[in-house]
């Protein structure tokens, strides 16, 4: 897993990383636009970008009203990857325009002083392994953070701030709506500006979005745990007493789940499984770190190709002592890599 650091504004963060991940971003970011040309019978790459300009830009100029931060920080990421607009912004709304979700488990618990521990698997196309990266960042304004995402995008799916707010995320389906941020781009705003839970929430609720949606199970140094799912239908935050601390990639509250799509197969399947055996091992007191290494056939977490999906990380964050594990590859082979937040 490559690690990099970043400092200064969006726009330098951005280019810092784009230049830093390079050779490792852009083999990847050919193969997306190759799958959006032949998904749009695009002749060539000028011919893609002119059927998705229209498509993309209400949703550019959404980001640029909502979070300018970020459309300075991905201006820096295509200098820096030495990409031109239309090329940055097809890949920005990749998962958009072809209709992708990430895929993880994410659980929790508490130990036996009471302090919470969070964990998470990140489960993606076997293509796709090693394109995560750990970026440590120390903004000119916000927190300072470690944060997890794919080489040469800003599509934050876990990590912790100076404060100890740990964030783990894993997608579910919502309605499709051009008002609003996308999930993972709305997902990385927390970290710099969050201190705690409660903050998390607030600042999440208040995030319209307008494709997709995540549950994300948040926890803090003072010893807060919480479980959210949050589509363009709106927000819940789910009660921990009645759910065990657990969540995979459909939508756990009834009443919410009826305002939003059902997931799609097998991706459902799949995450029921992983679910069922999560809140098993949950309820037997298995650790975190456990329950991210295991391979039961009935629902593994660590996945090598179940529904072809791969976990390409697992990490696992303990936030009253500001304490990252990590699991830079399969988690049930490779060496757990211990970081101070």
């Amino acid at each position: 897993m490559l690690r990099i650091k970043t400092h200064g504004t969006p726009h330098q963060r951005g280019r810092q990383q784009g230049e830093a991940a390079r050779a490792l971003a852009l083999p990847w970011i050919e193969r997306c636009l190759d799958e959006l040309q032949e998904q749009f019978d695009a002749t060539s790459r000028s011919d893609l970008f002119n059927h998705t300009q229209p498509l993309i830009t209400p949703w550019v100029e959404e980001k640029t009203q909502l979070y300018p931060e970020a459309v300075a920080e991905c201006k820096g990421l295509a200098e820096g990857l030495a990409l031109d607009a239309d090329a940055y912004n097809a890949l920005t709304f990749y998962h958009r325009l072809g209709n992708h979700l990430p895929q993880c488990t994410v659980v929790g618990r508490r130990d036996d002083q009471d302090r919470p521990l969070l964990g998470k698997t990140d489960d993606i196309g076997k293509e796709e392994l090693g394109m995560n990266l750990l970026e440590t960042t120390t903004p000119d304004s916000g927190y300072a953070h470690h944060h997890l995402h794919f080489a040469g995008t800003i599509w934050t799916t876990a990590g912790g701030n100076e404060c100890g707010l740990c964030i783990g995320m894993t997608g579910i389906p919502g309605p499709l709506r051009d008002e609003g941020l996308f999930s993972l781009t709305a997902l990385h705003s927390i970290l710099p500006n969050c201190a705690d839970v409660s903050q998390a929430i607030a600042h999440v609720r208040a995030l319209p979005l307008n494709a997709y949606g995540f549950s994300l199970i948040m926890g803090d140094a003072d010893g807060g745990l919480a479980l959210i799912e949050k589509t363009s239908a709106g927000l819940v935050v789910l009660d921990s007493e009645q759910y065990p601390i657990a969540h995979t990639n459909h939508i756990l509250d009834e009443n919410f789940a009826a305002q939003n799509p059902t997931q799609s197969e097998p991706t459902d399947s799949n995450g029921r499984r992983r679910l069922k055996n999560a809140r098993a091992l949950l309820a037997a007191g298995t650790s975190p770190q456990d329950i991210l290494r295991n391979r039961n056939p009935a629902g593994p977490i660590c996945q090598r190709g179940e529904g072809d999906f791969h976990t390409d990380y697992a990490v696992v964050f303990s936030p009253v002592e500001k304490m990252m594990h990590l699991w830079p590859g399969y988690p049930d082979e490779v060496a757990m890599e211990t970081l101070s937040l």
